[in-house]
Formats: C-alpha cells, sequence, structure tokens
C-alpha cells in the first residue's frame, strides 16, 4: 500500500510537469505575438509625425523646412510621414499623388499654435494678404472658423475650406 501511494504520487509529480512548461510555452508564444501586434499598429499609426524644423526638406519643392506655422504632412495608412514647407506644396503634391495617397490623413499646423496639428479636411483656411508661407500663396490652418474670423478681423484675407486649397496652382 506504501509501495502504491508512492506511485500515485510519483505519477502526480511527472504528469503535473509537462503541464507546467505546456503552459509556459503557451504564455510566452501569447506574449510574443501580442508584442508584434503591438509593433505592427504602432508602426501603422496615422499620428501626425516629427517634423525636425531646420533639417527636414519639403517632399514637394525640396526646400528645408523651417517654420512651424506653415509646415504641415500627410500620414499614409500605413503610417509612413511625407513632410511639407507649406500648406500649398502638400495640396499640390496630394493632387499629383493622389492614387497612391488612398487612405492618407493630411494635417497642417495651427496658424495661432504652432505644434497643434490639425486634419486638413477638418481645418478653416486663411488666404492672406498681409502674411506670407514660405512658397508665396499665403494659405494659413485655423482650428475653427471662429478662428479665422477672428485672424481675419486683424489682417486682410478671405476665408476657405480644404476643397479650395487642395486646388491650389503654383
Amino acid at each position: 500500500m506504501v509501495q502504491m501511494m508512492e506511485t500515485i504520487n510519483l505519477s502526480k509529480m511527472y504528469t503535473l510537469k509537462p503541464l507546467k512548461r505546456s503552459i509556459i510555452m503557451t504564455t510566452i508564444k501569447t506574449v510574443f505575438v501580442v508584442g508584434i501586434l503591438m509593433l505592427f499598429f504602432a508602426g501603422c499609426s496615422q499620428k501626425p509625425g516629427v517634423i525636425h524644423y531646420g533639417s527636414d526638406e519639403c517632399a514637394h519643392c525640396k526646400m528645408m523646412i523651417t517654420d512651424k506655422q506653415f509646415a504641415s504632412q500627410i500620414v499614409t495608412e500605413k503610417g509612413k510621414v511625407v513632410k511639407f514647407d507649406a500648406i500649398e506644396c502638400m495640396a499640390v503634391y496630394q493632387r499629383e499623388n493622389d492614387d497612391e495617397l488612398q487612405g492618407a490623413i493630411m494635417y497642417v499646423n495651427d496658424y495661432s499654435k504652432p505644434g497643434n496639428w490639425l486634419k486638413a479636411k477638418e481645418a478653416q483656411f486663411v488666404k492672406s494678404d498681409v502674411v506670407n508661407s514660405p512658397m508665396g500663396e499665403s494659405l494659413l490652418g485655423f482650428p475653427s472658423k471662429q478662428e479665422a474670423q477672428q485672424h481675419l478681423s486683424e489682417r486682410p484675407g478671405q476665408l476657405l475650406k480644404w476643397e479650395e486649397v487642395s486646388q491650389t496652382e503654383m
């Protein structure tokens, strides 16, 4: 009977070890897969990228991007960031490469708060008569019509929506 108890106890020990090993391996595989998925989705983020002012160059005109108030960017579905020194450069680039940019998001800097990125299709624009942008079209981005009108109350220009800005010729 004692020998039988030892056999039972030994068999329990041996059956638990492969079970523990299986649980550990499953946990490791799960953590690995979740980690890979997190990297994949983080790499495909369509959030605005970082522009290095004074060293990044415009994808359209090849000028160095130096002024935060006018910088813009396109972020593709895969997370690639295409940078511009002016809103008008982005508008022309988008029109010329529209087939490659399906699903991309266009961002413009808030003229009043540089560094605050606005989705171009939701922003309000001013074509200024007195403020000059790097490429000379004088396009300024604002988060709302009210803020754009406030700017226009102090400086002359006209209100535009993205549909009008996107037709800009240079």
